[in-house]
């Protein structure tokens, strides 16, 4: 079976290789050294997906944090005696990897610096973006519309993720296809569907796509993914970043505010909790999928 590793998968695969035999590490310690605890699950399906190409990789030495192994481990971790020293309290830590989630988290907290909040005006034309997955493989997908709903421009742009999803990374998954559609696109403003200032380092989807484009952008995600509720305002260290509008979770992107936001979101929003737009970039990504 024939696999191109994709970056996070070679990282991945460089630290199971510094595991000695008859040792064992969990995903969750391989998450800690990427970065970021809450990776441990993809961590996981990225390396059940190594295993099934990368036979000399010694994949079942990584096992849940309460040792539970991955299907198929059981006999080799016997052999090599790796749980009887883990169940005695020796789990290998020395991975010495990229730490990939602390540098994307660093480049979120420098960029955010560069995000614009000021007024939208002169809006005839919005964009939606969005990407739709099958596999490995995945297609974004950048609409453009007039005032009058009429499709200007559809544009499409397939790829294949570097990184799997963990949450408040999502720019680094999805930007590799979202920004070259974008750019092919002539716009007012552009739609995404994620979050921009509503994100715990200020800088979501949002932001980072409307930054790159140099483009006004605006968030428009289906979840809450911080802050607080204060009636259909969200707030974030008592700073407001966000607001439910038909049951869509707004914010400003970049070159924008949350009360101009809004505005251009309502003058482009038909039915369902995300403007037109979106919702056609979204509706046409599922239908133009990688293998057509």
């Amino acid at each position: 079976m024939h696999m191109t590793l994709t970056a996070f998968q070679r990282i991945l695969r460089d630290a199971v290789e510094r595991i000695p035999w008859g040792e064992v590490t969990t995903f969750k310690v391989i998450a800690e050294a990427l970065g970021d605890p809450r990776a441990a699950l993809a961590v996981k399906n990225e390396l059940l997906k190594i295993s099934r190409v990368e036979r000399d990789l010694p994949w079942w030495r990584v096992v849940s944090s309460s040792l539970e192994p991955l299907p198929g481990a059981e006999e080799r971790l016997r052999e090599e005696g790796s749980l009887l020293r883990a169940r005695a309290g020796r789990i290998f830590t020395d991975l010495e990897i990229w730490p990939v989630f602390s540098v994307m988290a660093s480049d979120q907290v420098r960029l955010s610096d560069r995000v614009i909040l000021e007024e939208l005006r002169d809006v005839s034309v919005a964009a939606g973006v969005d990407v739709s997955y099958r596999g490995e493989e995945a297609v974004a997908c950048c609409v453009t519309v007039d005032e009058s709903m009429r499709i200007l421009e559809t544009r499409f742009e397939r790829f294949v993720p570097q990184v799997p999803y963990v949450p408040t990374y999502l720019a680094f998954r999805e930007l590799r296809g979202m920004l070259p559609a974008a750019m092919r696109c002539s716009f007012d403003v552009i739609f995404v569907d994620g979050h921009g200032l509503m994100h715990p380092r200020g800088f979501g989807e949002a932001s980072h796509l409307g930054l790159l484009l140099g483009r006004p952008s605006v968030g428009v995600a289906k979840s809450r993914l911080v802050g607080d509720l204060r009636g259909d305002r969200i707030l974030l260290a008592g700073r407001e970043v966000g607001i439910i509008v038909r049951g869509g979770y707004l914010s400003p992107g970049h070159m924008s505010d949350l009360g101009s936001a809004v505005k251009a979101a309502e003058r482009f929003w038909r039915e369902g909790n995300q403007p037109f737009p979106l919702k056609m970039a979204h509706s046409l990504s599922k239908r133009f999928r990688p293998s057509d």
